[in-house]
């Protein structure tokens, strides 16, 4: 504190601060360092003196200091308002620590100084960004969308929480029982990079992270791009290597049941390893990665369930309509048929009969075409959609249906398709059980929400919450489920059946 008599006066608290302080003087040269600056540094006490201030941050760090601090100074704020901010030092041990500080411009003794005071946050910031990365990375899990879009988004947020290059997630191939690339972030993607990949792999190359699923253990792979430019099995790959910024890789297995599905890999820099907290944390991810993958599997055996569903119960519908009518139409043809030889004026009444089991099955199709795909409801509107769905079922059964529209509602296609497959479940539960006369059907939009309401004369049913033997009423309640909504059902024995969607407008829009 030569040349500082006044800072040798004031500087008895800082020496039991636990937040690190320094002195720098114009020529940006540490004049002052307190014990807590060497314990956070790493540098003795007499090492921080006269070293440049700068000179312990990275070179990308550095600059962006010295621009902030610049900026700071040509606002011409008074003297002695603090810059705040956060940036990174680099320890002897070549450790990155990032550190929260607050620089305040002095005049001291009369020479102009700055006076920073810092402190570690690094492991702070690290668990808010794995806080922050397992949040979403259990909401996209959840969601059990597209599988690669699920992956290629939690490989995303694992380099984001790690400040690692990339990582990607491997899962067993079902057919091969070879592992493939699923899910990604900051690796070469395209068709070239996979059939290079695929190159490799025919003359005998294997994914680093084979062993990592065989043994269901994590591993950490050192050195690992140079081991790969050195093996000329990867060849294929070699370009790609050359431009890599990455060196060691970690191989975390994904474990489901106590079966190895997959494995996530994260690549880190040149020089940095990974430490046991992060080794801890990928395997959490690894978790729900293995969740992920389980979730979209089962996703797609429900959808494939559904079709098959679908497809039986669209079977029935022809087997019971426009079969019975084609079968009713050859015979009234071969009877007409036999007539116009014998007496062609009676001929006239089974070619009436042929002609109205015609029409009859030609607007059977058409309803069935449009129960599979309702184009209307892309193209005219949920209203439009549900107007012919009512025009059918007149036709088809007979029903006195009385509809009451609001205007078209501000609803994501999605959620449009969710109301008209909610009400065509409705109106068929009508026709084939409720034995009704005269059904309601109206949709209002007002209170901030959509509700659709389908109200029958029938003969009504004993209803309950959990719907037992109603797999329609069921369905109906898991699809309003999906996009925020619910499902009300109040039916009593003669006394018809009421069933009421409502579906919030700003929930669903998001």
């Amino acid at each position: 504190m030569r040349g500082y008599p006044t800072l040798a006066k004031l500087s008895r608290p800082f020496e039991a601060s636990l937040d690190a302080v320094i002195l720098v003087d114009e020529d940006e040269r540490i004049v002052y360092a307190n014990p807590a600056a060497s314990r956070i540094t790493g540098y003795g006490p007499h090492e921080l003196l006269g070293r440049d201030a700068y000179e312990a941050m990275p070179p990308h760090a550095r600059e962006a200091l010295r621009q902030a601090i610049q900026a700071h100074k040509a606002t011409k704020k008074e003297p002695g308002v603090p810059l705040s901010g956060t940036s990174v030092l680099v320890r002897p041990d070549s450790k990155e620590i990032e550190i929260e500080f607050t620089a305040v411009p002095l005049a001291l003794d009369g020479r102009r100084s700055l006076m920073v005071m810092f402190r570690d946050v690094t492991e702070m910031k690290r668990l808010a960004r794995e806080f922050k990365a397992l949040t979403q990375i259990a909401s996209q899990v959840a969601f059990a969308g597209s599988l690669q879009a699920t992956l290629n988004k939690l490989a995303e947020n694992v380099v984001r929480a790690t400040g690692t290059v990339a990582a990607g997630v491997c899962l067993v191939d079902e057919g091969t029982q070879e592992l493939r690339f699923f899910g990604r972030y900051g690796l070469p993607d395209g068709p070239e990079a996979e059939a290079r990949w695929r190159e490799a792999v025919q003359r005998g190359a294997r994914m680093p992270n084979t062993d990592s699923v065989r043994e269901k253990k994590t591993l950490i792979h050192f050195e690992a791009r140079q081991k790969l430019l050195d093996d000329p099995l990867y060849e294929p790959v070699h370009p790609f290597m050359r431009e890599a910024g990455w060196d060691t890789v970690v191989s975390v297995p994904l474990i489901y049941r106590n079966q190895a599905v997959g494995a996530l890999n994260v690549f880190y820099p040149r020089g940095k390893n990974p430490s046991e907290a992060e080794i801890a944390f990928l395997t959490v991810i690894a978790d729900q990665a293995a969740v992920a993958a389980e979730n979209a599997r089962l996703f797609e055996e429900a959808r494939q369930k559904a079709v098959l569903e679908e497809r039986q119960r669209l079977a029935r519908e022809l087997h019971d309509s426009v079969s019975q009518a084609l079968y009713g139409i050859a015979l009234g043809a071969r009877t007409a048929r036999t007539l116009v030889d014998r007496n062609p004026a009676q001929a006239a009444e089974p070619l009436d009969y042929v002609l109205s089991l015609a029409e009859a099955a030609l607007a059977e199709m058409r309803a069935l075409i449009f129960e599979l795909r309702p184009e209307a409801l892309e193209t005219e509107g949920l209203v439009a959609a549900l107007t012919k769905q009512i025009e059918s079922a007149r036709a088809r059964h007979g029903l006195e249906i009385i509809a009451e529209w609001c205007g078209e509602p501000e609803l994501p296609y999605e959620v449009k398709e969710v109301v008209y497959r909610i009400a065509q479940e409705a109106l068929n539960n009508v026709t084939k059980h409720a034995k009704a006369r005269r059904v309601d059907v109206r949709m209002s939009c007002d209170d901030g929400e959509v509700t659709l309401e389908v109200r029958d004369d029938g003969v009504g049913f004993a209803s309950e919450d959990s719907f037992p033997g109603h797999l329609g009423l069921r369905s109906m309640r898991e699809r309003a489920t999906n996009v925020g909504g619910r499902v009300e059902v109040e039916s009593a024995p003669l006394q018809g059946t009421r069933i009421r969607l409502r579906i919030p407008l700003t929930q669903s829009a998001a």
